[in-house]
């Protein structure tokens, strides 16, 4: 019996990406996509898509963000406004790891 060659499966994670803050501590939405941050990964788009429309359609509570915005303070970081948290998530987009967007440019 002769083994046939398989179709190769590729296994490609997906990452919810968040975008950077700048220096006036407010949402940088048109950073390029290496400098986003990696929040989560997930084995594929749909999974990181009903991640994302989660986060967007149930916002922190207020006692979540006064958590949130604690921990920040205690780490030495200015804490995003209310506003500015959702914006970042309204901002986050889901991206394969394998998008060359998420390599730093070469100088």
């Amino acid at each position: 019996m002769k083994l046939r060659h398989g179709a190769a499966l590729a296994i490609v994670a997906w990452y919810l990406m968040i975008p950077p803050i700048n220096v006036d501590n407010r949402v940088d939405a048109g950073a390029p996509l290496s400098k986003w941050r990696k929040s989560v990964s997930f084995e594929s788009a749909k999974e990181c898509e009903a991640s994302l429309k989660d986060a967007i359609e149930n916002p922190m509570t207020p006692s979540e963000y006064q958590a949130v915005a604690e921990a920040t303070r205690k780490a030495k970081m200015h804490p995003l406004s209310k506003s500015e948290m959702t914006r970042r998530m309204e901002e986050s987009v889901c991206v394969s790891a394998g998008d060359p967007r998420l390599k730093p440019k070469a100088k």
